[in-house]
């Protein structure tokens, strides 16, 4: 039966629509660095899917795919990432927040979800205190946000900024596989390795070197929107008490055997469980109880 799952799950992963170069379109920041993203369907509300640090915007291609049909769907590279520009003296949460607030300003989408993954996760909120609760109905965290009051220890994070100042790229396959559990089909696995530590590697050192003193409490705080979160349990477990004390409000729903990346390992159900979300915070009288 493993065999059968690992082989289904590389069809799953073949048949999924091409990479989206072909469609992507650019906006020019009011820095000059030109953001590439792409557009897709119609519908209220608007997605707007942010990848994690060392990703790009196709690390959402299946998601896009499954929700084109019912909504809105945008998905950008980060700048110093896949096809956007690195023309930046540094490079924060902060700065990526707002650039992402300047595309939901530049579509004109009027009420939007933002969903971000990993690093994603944090610029979202940055982009949701920009746009104001009025326009973003919530933020959904897939894989981050589990404690907001964490902070990395200074040694783990001095250890993995010293191996992307050595050599980046191999640094940096290390720790994107390292997210990915094992018995993950091979295909989950060449994935991952195949659409991520593309990034310019200056952009990428600049980004890490702020992760430890920035405050994620202080953010989701500012933000004043609803978060959701899908997070997986493999890591770091998902305190929702800590995180209630500095939100509108905090809920989880929890996947189990799963990586980093759920809406790559597990597609199906990772949408699943956004479509409850979206259905949760676009009619909230609907709403059933989030836990697992």
């Amino acid at each position: 039966m493993q065999k059968i799952g690992s082989v289904l799950a590389g069809l799953a992963l073949a048949v999924a629509s091409p990479l989206l170069a072909d469609e992507a379109r650019t906006l020019r920041l009011a820095d000059g660095v030109e953001m590439a993203y792409v557009e897709r369907g119609a519908g209220d509300p608007s997605l707007v899917f942010v990848h994690c640090a060392n990703c790009r915007k196709e690390i959402w291609r299946e998601t896009l795919d499954a929700f084109a049909a019912t909504h809105r769907v945008v998905a950008m590279d980060l700048a110093g990432h896949g096809s956007s520009g690195a023309n930046r003296e540094r490079f924060t949460i902060d700065s990526l927040g707002a650039d992402v607030a300047a595309l939901v300003e530049h579509l004109k989408l009027p009420r939007v979800i933002l969903v971000g993954n990993s690093l994603g996760g944090p610029v979202s909120l940055e982009a949701a205190k920009r746009l104001g609760p009025s326009r973003v109905l919530a933020v959904v965290a897939v894989d981050t946000l589990h404690n907001v009051e964490l902070v990395w220890p200074e040694e783990d994070w001095r250890r993995r900024l010293d191996a992307y100042r050595k050599d980046f790229r191999p640094a940096c396959n290390e720790l994107m596989l390292a997210l990915v559990p094992k018995k993950s089909p091979p295909a989950v696995r060449e994935r991952i390795d195949r659409e991520t530590c593309e990034n310019d590697p200056r952009a990428a050192i600049s980004l890490f070197e702020t992760f430890r003193t920035y405050n994620q409490a202080a953010a989701m705080r500012a933000a004043g929107v609803p978060v959701w979160a899908i997070n997986s349990t493999s890591f770091i477990p998902t305190n929702a008490d800590v995180n209630r004390k500095h939100g509108v409000s905090f809920e989880a729903i929890l996947m189990e055997d799963v990586g980093h990346y759920p809406h790559i390992e597990r597609p199906e159900e990772f949408q699943r469980h956004l479509r409850r979300v979206i259905d949760a915070v676009a009619t909230p009288a609907a709403a059933a109880s989030p836990r697992k």
